[in-house]
């Protein structure tokens, strides 16, 4: 298939480009302008502000579908997406301007830039170019994201904007439980600032382990899930966005004060509302939620349970302890159980 070919080419490339240079040129995106200035950066690269004009709207059933969503909010004025999975990109052709949250950040070929999920970023609905002047200006990114929320493999397509135009090639899947683990130490790595040469050896990894699953045929066009969401009516009740984030942040550090900071209320009645709303305690929803997820990686994957608990925001000690007293056994048991 073309996307194939195509996408074999530009994990070529990039795998090439990246031995020659020797070295990870990575930008991580941050909430804030003052936050993504504070690691070490590209020499080339430029930042500016870019206030968003908003509303955020609300993705219809990003949170209570059985089906894994990719986008959690819209905001249609600015062209941009809060998506519940993180993703790494790669320039590949031209300087691409990619906003942000309320910056743009200007990255030239060669230039990594992962995206943690919960930040706005583009939506694929407008080029990436901030400047008024389009005429001649090309630019072409690759995209990888993980397959889906419990860790299954790796999704990846390429985009490409000319002039006022920007096209999205198809997505591809790679059903290979190495890429997820692959991505997930990427993942971990990005948020420890001086650890760049584990990130150029897990990046160079992810990307040769990709190619030759390409080349060996192993890759297919991404399941239906992956259709794009319609935006329903605004929603902004503070407890159903405090649930939505905490759904999709479940391998951070979730605490009272960040969760009601992230929703614009006091940590007294944040507590108050959730409790009246939910039925539950904050770390009583948490834990409910951790539990849920660790239950999808343990049925339909082949994840290590140290990696399991990982990505649910747990110590393997604490989802042992978890886990006999919700389910009466082990994870491992579990696992066995339910498969």
């Amino acid at each position: 298939m073309k996307e194939h070919d195509s996408l074999l080419q530009v994990l070529r490339h990039v795998r090439f480009q990246l031995a020659q240079e020797n070295e990870l040129r990575l930008i991580v995106a941050h909430p804030s302008l003052a936050q993504v200035q504070l690691q070490q950066l590209p020499p080339h690269a430029t930042f500016r502000e870019k206030k968003l004009t908003g509303p955020r709207v609300v993705v219809r059933g990003a949170r209570t579908s059985r089906i894994p969503r990719m986008i959690q909010a819209l905001w249609p004025k600015d062209g941009l997406a809060e998506n519940t999975l993180p993703s790494l990109a790669c320039v590949i052709q031209g300087t691409a301007d990619l906003h942000i949250n309320d910056y743009v950040m200007s990255c030239h070929p060669g230039d990594f830039i992962f995206h943690p999920a919960g930040i706005a970023a583009s939506d694929g609905s407008r080029p990436h170019f901030e400047s008024d002047h389009y005429p001649g200006r090309h630019c072409s990114l690759l995209w990888i994201y993980p397959g889906r929320l419990n860790g299954e493999g790796l999704m990846s397509y390429l985009c490409n904007s000319q002039g006022e135009t920007h096209s999205t090639g198809k997505r591809l899947w790679c059903k290979n439980h190495l890429l997820s683990e692959l991505f997930l130490g990427i993942q971990e790595e990005s948020r420890k600032p001086h650890r760049r040469e584990g990130l150029f050896h897990l990046i160079s990894a992810l990307l040769f382990t990709f190619q030759q699953e390409i080349v060996d045929g192993r890759v297919s066009l991404a399941p239906y899930y992956f259709a794009e969401e319609s935006p329903a009516p605004i929603n902004r009740d503070p407890i159903r966005q405090a649930c939505a984030y905490i759904d999709t942040h479940l391998e951070t550090n979730l605490t009272i004060e960040n969760v009601a900071r992230h929703v614009c209320l006091s940590p007294s009645a944040f507590t108050r509302h959730f409790k009246q709303q939910t039925g539950h305690t904050f770390n009583q929803y948490c834990t409910e939620m951790r539990l849920k997820a660790a239950a999808v990686w343990l049925t339909t994957t082949e994840t290590d349970i140290r990696t399991v608990a990982r990505s649910v925001g747990l110590t393997d000690h604490q989802l042992r302890l978890l886990a006999r007293r919700h389910w009466g056994c082990l994870p491992g048991e579990y696992r066995k159980r339910e498969s």
